[in-house]
């Protein structure tokens, strides 16, 4: 950090950044603790709830550590407070702060008086991995940056969790926020609700291109996709329980590429356990919500299906959503935490019969139940970046 931040030139002969790898974090809210630890999966990293106030009053005692990340929302003069930081803050240690100023002059101001980045808030996973990730730690996270579509996987713990209703109403919320194009693929073939859900009736056109890529072209699958509405489409199968089924990775490779090459958004409701040829699905998923609710099967099957994303794709795009979280006769939130080894990164409450009269309809929940856009809207923000400000990126504002 230097003083303006730069004080003090480090020692010449120092390995303290190799020895002190240790990445402290002040927050004050549990969407950033969520992004920091999820893009920066891996790292030594600590997260506390404060602000730079706090950051500074630990240096006064603590100066084992590599990085600071550290929030200045609120802060009246975060310029005046960084004066004070840098005072007790070592030179070798990078400095990256959050807060809710978005104007470029700021940006640039922090950036001139050496700090290592700012990101503002809302902040997600994928700017930490794009823009914190690699000036902290030195290396990137494993992120999809191509142009195709951005395919989110969802994937229920248990059976009657909720998944398919959650994947449904998370496309048109998607659709809704971004404005965008956006699929919604049902890979259950055999029993699959989300069309029941819609009352929607599928065609064959899905079991044909999974087993057979060779006959699937954009023309045919869009013959095969149901519209929702003008900017959702739907693509199901409906096929019969003792169909014998030959779904094949190339198969799925082959839609899942088509279908980002035609939709900004690709949601799918994944069939568990995950057949090898369902696993180009998570592999290509830059998210990946293994849902569950607070019954003990639930936290079984979640940490084994959070084991497998990790094993097919990497552990940094893995997300834990606890549904109907504060119903009647669950587990408690702190047994939750236990099993889980952390805070589920997502939570939805309970929203009542809404949600059960929405799919007796064949609507879908958010027409019928008005806390469930809410209760959403912090997913798609960490799916699509968008908050306060639909681009927000420094670095697309600066031009870089």
């Amino acid at each position: 950090m230097s003083v303006n931040m730069a004080m003090t030139s480090p020692p010449e002969e120092s390995t303290s950044v190799l020895a002190r790898n240790r990445i402290v974090c002040f927050v004050n809210d549990e969407l950033s603790a969520a992004a920091l630890r999820k893009g920066l999966e891996g790292s030594n990293i600590s997260i506390r709830r404060g602000t730079i106030r706090h950051a500074t009053r630990m240096l006064e005692t603590d100066t084992e550590l590599s990085a600071l990340v550290t929030d200045i929302s609120g802060i009246d003069d975060p310029f005046a407070e960084l004066e004070r930081l840098a005072s007790v803050c070592p030179p070798d240690v990078r400095v990256a702060l959050i807060g809710e100023n978005r104007e470029i002059t700021f940006y640039r101001e922090l950036m001139e008086i050496g700090l290592t980045e700012y990101l503002p808030r809302p902040i997600t996973r994928d700017m930490v991995l794009d823009q914190l990730r690699p000036k902290l730690l030195g290396d990137v996270a494993p992120v999809q940056n191509d142009r195709g579509g951005h395919v989110v996987s969802i994937c229920g713990a248990q059976g009657g969790a909720g998944a398919t209703s959650i994947a449904i109403n998370l496309a048109m919320q998607l659709a809704e926020t971004t404005k965008a194009k956006v699929a919604l693929l049902d890979l259950h073939l055999q029993g699959g609700e989300t069309a029941v859900m819609l009352g929607l009736r599928p065609g064959p056109g899905l079991r044909i291109a999974l087993e057979n890529p060779m006959r699937a072209d954009t023309l045919f699958l869009e013959r095969a996709a149901i519209e929702v509405n003008e900017r959702v489409c739907l693509i199901s199968g409906d096929e019969e329980l003792d169909a014998q089924l030959d779904i094949t990775e190339a198969g799925v490779r082959h839609v899942l590429g088509l279908l980002r090459q035609r939709f900004n958004y690709i949601v799918v409701d994944v069939p568990v356990p995950f057949p090898p040829s369902i696993h180009p699905v998570i592999q290509l998923s830059r998210h990946v919500l293994v849902l569950l609710e607070a019954e003990v099967t639930g936290l079984r099957n979640a940490h084994a299906l959070r084991n497998a994303v990790t094993n097919i794709a990497g552990k940094d795009r893995v997300f834990t959503l606890l549904n109907r979280a504060d119903r009647a006769g669950g587990l408690p939130r702190d047994t939750i935490i236990k099993a889980l080894g952390t805070e589920p990164d997502m939570v939805i409450p309970d929203l009542g019969k809404g949600m059960t009269q929405a799919v007796n309809l064949g609507i879908p929940a958010l027409k019928h139940v008005s806390g469930l856009r809410r209760h959403l809207a912090p997913i798609v923000r960490e799916i699509t970046g968008v908050g306060a400000q639909a681009k927000g990126r420094w670095r697309r504002w600066l031009g870089l």
